[in-house]
Protein backbone atom coordinates (compact mmCIF):
# COMPACT_ATOMS: atom_id res chain seq x y z
CA UNK A 1 0.00 0.00 0.00
CA UNK A 2 1.43 3.37 -1.00
CA UNK A 3 1.80 6.31 1.39
CA UNK A 4 -0.70 8.23 -0.71
CA UNK A 5 -3.32 5.53 -0.28
CA UNK A 6 -2.55 5.18 3.45
CA UNK A 7 -3.05 8.92 3.92
CA UNK A 8 -6.34 8.85 2.03
CA UNK A 9 -7.60 5.89 4.06
CA UNK A 10 -6.57 7.53 7.33
CA UNK A 11 -8.46 10.74 6.53
CA UNK A 12 -11.48 8.80 5.30
CA UNK A 13 -11.48 6.75 8.49
CA UNK A 14 -11.59 9.98 10.55
CA UNK A 15 -14.54 11.23 8.51
CA UNK A 16 -16.41 7.93 8.95
CA UNK A 17 -15.90 8.26 12.73
CA UNK A 18 -17.42 11.76 12.63
CA UNK A 19 -20.37 10.46 10.61
CA UNK A 20 -20.91 7.64 13.12
CA UNK A 21 -20.92 10.15 15.98
CA UNK A 22 -23.12 12.74 14.26
CA UNK A 23 -25.58 10.58 12.33
CA UNK A 24 -25.85 7.19 14.04
CA UNK A 25 -29.38 7.97 15.29
CA UNK A 26 -30.52 8.34 11.65
CA UNK A 27 -28.89 5.13 10.42
CA UNK A 28 -30.40 1.68 10.26
CA UNK A 29 -28.63 -1.22 11.97
CA UNK A 30 -27.57 -2.42 8.52
CA UNK A 31 -25.88 0.91 7.77
CA UNK A 32 -24.20 1.03 11.16
CA UNK A 33 -22.87 -2.46 10.51
CA UNK A 34 -21.65 -1.30 7.09
CA UNK A 35 -19.71 1.51 8.79
CA UNK A 36 -18.15 -0.96 11.21
CA UNK A 37 -16.96 -3.23 8.40
CA UNK A 38 -15.60 -0.88 5.74
CA UNK A 39 -13.25 -2.52 3.28
CA UNK A 40 -11.05 0.34 2.11
CA UNK A 41 -9.48 -1.83 -0.56
CA UNK A 42 -12.86 -1.91 -2.27
CA UNK A 43 -13.55 1.78 -1.71
CA UNK A 44 -10.49 3.32 -3.41
CA UNK A 45 -8.16 2.64 -6.25
CA UNK A 46 -5.36 4.97 -7.32
CA UNK A 47 -4.06 4.75 -10.86
CA UNK A 48 -1.80 7.31 -12.50
CA UNK A 49 -3.35 10.75 -11.94
CA UNK A 50 -6.78 9.43 -10.97
CA UNK A 51 -8.40 8.22 -7.77
CA UNK A 52 -11.35 5.90 -8.26
CA UNK A 53 -14.11 5.94 -5.65
CA UNK A 54 -16.94 3.47 -5.37
CA UNK A 55 -20.43 4.91 -4.90
CA UNK A 56 -23.51 2.68 -5.14
CA UNK A 57 -21.30 -0.17 -6.49
CA UNK A 58 -20.01 1.95 -9.40
CA UNK A 59 -16.48 3.31 -9.65
CA UNK A 60 -16.03 7.01 -10.44
CA UNK A 61 -12.74 8.68 -11.40
CA UNK A 62 -11.50 11.84 -9.75
CA UNK A 63 -8.43 13.80 -10.78
CA UNK A 64 -6.03 14.03 -7.86
CA UNK A 65 -6.03 17.82 -8.03
CA UNK A 66 -9.83 17.78 -7.38
CA UNK A 67 -9.41 15.85 -4.13
CA UNK A 68 -10.52 17.92 -1.14
CA UNK A 69 -11.92 17.40 2.35
CA UNK A 70 -15.36 18.18 0.89
CA UNK A 71 -15.00 15.43 -1.72
CA UNK A 72 -13.86 12.93 0.90
CA UNK A 73 -16.87 13.75 3.10
CA UNK A 74 -19.11 13.44 0.04
CA UNK A 75 -17.68 9.99 -0.69
CA UNK A 76 -18.16 8.92 2.93
CA UNK A 77 -21.77 10.15 3.09
CA UNK A 78 -22.70 8.59 -0.25
CA UNK A 79 -21.14 5.33 0.90
CA UNK A 80 -23.96 4.94 3.40
CA UNK A 81 -26.67 6.50 1.25
CA UNK A 82 -28.40 4.69 -1.58
CA UNK A 83 -30.16 5.75 -4.72
CA UNK A 84 -28.00 8.85 -5.15
CA UNK A 85 -29.85 11.44 -7.24
CA UNK A 86 -29.29 15.18 -7.88
CA UNK A 87 -31.59 16.26 -5.04
CA UNK A 88 -29.83 14.00 -2.55
CA UNK A 89 -26.49 15.36 -3.76
CA UNK A 90 -27.65 18.93 -3.09
CA UNK A 91 -28.88 17.98 0.39
CA UNK A 92 -25.66 16.04 1.07
CA UNK A 93 -23.66 19.18 0.21
CA UNK A 94 -25.57 21.00 2.96
CA UNK A 95 -24.53 18.26 5.40
CA UNK A 96 -20.91 18.45 4.23
CA UNK A 97 -20.79 22.12 5.19
CA UNK A 98 -22.30 21.29 8.59
CA UNK A 99 -19.74 18.54 9.23
CA UNK A 100 -16.85 20.86 8.35
CA UNK A 101 -18.16 23.68 10.55
CA UNK A 102 -19.18 21.52 13.52
CA UNK A 103 -15.86 19.66 13.60
CA UNK A 104 -13.55 22.62 12.86
CA UNK A 105 -12.15 20.95 9.76
CA UNK A 106 -10.02 22.99 7.41
CA UNK A 107 -12.08 23.82 4.35
CA UNK A 108 -10.57 23.23 0.92
CA UNK A 109 -13.30 24.67 -1.29
CA UNK A 110 -14.80 28.11 -0.98
CA UNK A 111 -18.35 28.05 0.37
CA UNK A 112 -20.90 29.82 -1.75
CA UNK A 113 -24.54 30.04 -0.79
CA UNK A 114 -26.80 27.98 -2.95
CA UNK A 115 -30.24 29.54 -2.89
CA UNK A 116 -32.06 26.32 -3.76
CA UNK A 117 -30.81 24.62 -0.58
CA UNK A 118 -31.65 27.68 1.53
CA UNK A 119 -35.22 27.72 0.20
CA UNK A 120 -35.71 23.96 0.70
CA UNK A 121 -34.34 24.23 4.23
CA UNK A 122 -36.19 27.36 5.40
CA UNK A 123 -39.46 27.24 3.44
CA UNK A 124 -40.15 23.54 3.05
CA UNK A 125 -38.32 21.24 5.49
CA UNK A 126 -37.90 23.80 8.31
CA UNK A 127 -37.10 21.86 11.47
CA UNK A 128 -36.95 18.52 9.68
CA UNK A 129 -33.45 17.03 9.83
CA UNK A 130 -31.90 15.99 6.56
CA UNK A 131 -31.88 12.35 7.59
CA UNK A 132 -33.91 11.73 4.42
CA UNK A 133 -30.57 11.41 2.62
CA UNK A 134 -30.06 8.09 4.44
CA UNK A 135 -33.38 6.60 3.32
CA UNK A 136 -32.82 4.07 0.56
CA UNK A 137 -35.63 4.72 -1.87
CA UNK A 138 -37.78 7.59 -3.12
CA UNK A 139 -40.85 5.74 -1.81
CA UNK A 140 -39.36 5.68 1.72
CA UNK A 141 -38.59 9.40 1.49
CA UNK A 142 -42.08 10.16 0.14
CA UNK A 143 -43.74 8.22 2.98
CA UNK A 144 -41.47 9.79 5.62
CA UNK A 145 -42.23 13.32 4.37
CA UNK A 146 -45.95 12.52 4.10
CA UNK A 147 -46.02 11.50 7.78
CA UNK A 148 -43.77 14.32 9.03
CA UNK A 149 -44.84 17.22 6.78
CA UNK A 150 -47.99 16.16 4.96
CA UNK A 151 -48.86 14.98 1.46
CA UNK A 152 -48.19 18.37 -0.18
CA UNK A 153 -44.54 18.47 0.94
CA UNK A 154 -44.08 14.80 -0.02
CA UNK A 155 -45.46 15.52 -3.49
CA UNK A 156 -43.31 18.65 -3.74
CA UNK A 157 -40.20 16.58 -2.97
CA UNK A 158 -41.15 14.18 -5.74
CA UNK A 159 -41.81 17.05 -8.20
CA UNK A 160 -38.42 18.62 -7.37
CA UNK A 161 -36.78 15.22 -7.84
CA UNK A 162 -38.37 14.83 -11.30
CA UNK A 163 -37.36 18.37 -12.32
CA UNK A 164 -33.71 17.67 -11.50
CA UNK A 165 -33.54 14.43 -13.47
CA UNK A 166 -30.78 11.87 -12.99
CA UNK A 167 -27.02 11.83 -13.03
CA UNK A 168 -24.65 9.18 -14.31
CA UNK A 169 -21.78 10.42 -12.14
CA UNK A 170 -22.68 11.65 -8.61
CA UNK A 171 -19.14 12.84 -7.95
CA UNK A 172 -19.02 14.97 -11.09
CA UNK A 173 -22.50 16.34 -10.34
CA UNK A 174 -21.39 17.29 -6.82
CA UNK A 175 -18.39 19.18 -8.18
CA UNK A 176 -20.38 21.07 -10.83
CA UNK A 177 -24.03 21.33 -9.78
CA UNK A 178 -23.92 25.01 -8.82
CA UNK A 179 -23.26 25.83 -12.49
CA UNK A 180 -26.48 24.24 -13.74
CA UNK A 181 -29.77 25.92 -14.58
CA UNK A 182 -32.50 25.17 -12.03
CA UNK A 183 -35.20 27.39 -13.48
CA UNK A 184 -37.85 24.62 -13.59
CA UNK A 185 -37.06 23.58 -10.02
CA UNK A 186 -37.32 27.15 -8.72
CA UNK A 187 -40.65 27.55 -10.50
CA UNK A 188 -42.04 24.42 -8.81
CA UNK A 189 -40.86 25.62 -5.39
CA UNK A 190 -42.11 29.20 -5.79
CA UNK A 191 -45.51 27.94 -7.00
CA UNK A 192 -45.72 25.81 -3.84
CA UNK A 193 -44.70 28.73 -1.58
CA UNK A 194 -47.17 31.13 -3.25
CA UNK A 195 -50.05 28.66 -2.91
CA UNK A 196 -49.12 28.14 0.74
CA UNK A 197 -49.22 31.88 1.42
CA UNK A 198 -52.63 32.48 -0.23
Amino acid sequence: MTEELKSLISLTDEIFDIIKDDYSKYLSNEKLELLDNINYNNLFKIKDNLIYFKIDCFSYPLKKNNLSIEVIIFICLTYICSNINPLKIILIDYEINKIITNNNLERSLEVSDFELVDIIETKILNDLPYNIIFLDSDIEIFNYLRIEKGIKVAKLYYDILLSLGNTDNPLEYYLTYKNFNYEDTYEIIYNYINKKIF
